[in-house]
């Protein structure tokens, strides 16, 4: 029997034998996205509640949880949601879940060398198709764990381009650092990256230009001057040149 996958990595979602399931409206997909982040642990009706709801819940909150509950029983396939005393436990494998099984890899690809980690970081980032819980518009405990999700996301590109850099490979840095900057282009630690990807490159005139417009950007949007860290990328490049 082919098992359920389950993505959070992007729009929330179930599949079976590579058909996505019909798991119902918005607020239903809510419901086990909290189920899944806590994959095999009790999560309460009230911290469901909060995934679902942004502000005041209604007075039928707890009941619609529970029919929400309910249908996810009868759609999902060979899946146990199990009834707690103040909530309910989604058992499943953890490595049937895109968003838990990207941060075992990343957590491994931390305990190992970069030729080793390069290739649990690619498989991690693989994973992504979207914004975690793309549908997000939840409440607020899937609304932090949006955030964490694409924090972490962020950081394993940053792991990943600094391995690849140390191994000697920028040509194969450039293009998910560009996508990721052009994504991001306040984070610093992403443009000196680029910067030096470039530099490796030959290409020190695209890196010089990326420093004068993130410049630009954090002194237009934010108020600030480069970083200390970013600071030193640049002032690195132009010793290099003379």
């Amino acid at each position: 029997m082919d098992q359920l996958e389950f993505r959070l990595l992007g729009s929330i979602d179930a599949y079976v034998g590579g058909r996505r399931l019909e798991i119902g409206p918005r607020k239903r997909r809510y419901v086990l996205a909290a189920l899944l982040l806590d994959l095999n642990r009790p999560v309460s009706v009230e911290r469901l509640i909060d995934a679902v709801w942004e502000g005041t819940p209604p007075d039928s909150a707890r009941m619609t949880v529970q029919g929400h509950v309910y249908r996810l029983r009868r759609t999902l396939p060979g899946v146990l949601v199990e009834t707690e005393a103040s909530g309910y436990v989604l058992r499943a494998d953890p490595e049937r879940v895109d968003a838990l099984r990207f941060r075992r890899l990343v957590a491994e690809a931390a305990r190992h060398g970069d030729q080793a980690a390069v290739g649990l970081l690619d498989e991690a980032l693989v994973l992504w198709q979207g914004p975690a819980l793309g549908e997000s518009g939840g409440g607020k405990s899937l609304e932090v764990a949006s955030v964490e999700l694409d924090e972490a996301r962020l950081a394993a590109v940053e792991d990943l381009a600094r391995r690849r850099l140390r191994l000697g490979q920028p040509e194969r840095v450039v293009a998910p650092l560009r996508a990721t900057v052009t994504a991001h282009p306040e984070r610093e630690r992403l443009v000196s990256l680029l910067m030096t990807t470039f530099y490796r490159l030959g290409r020190q005139a695209e890196a010089l230009e990326l420093y004068e417009r993130t410049r630009r950007l954090l002194a237009d949007q934010l108020g600030v001057d480069p970083g200390v860290e970013l600071r030193a990328t640049f002032e690195s490049l132009l010793g290099n040149q003379s």
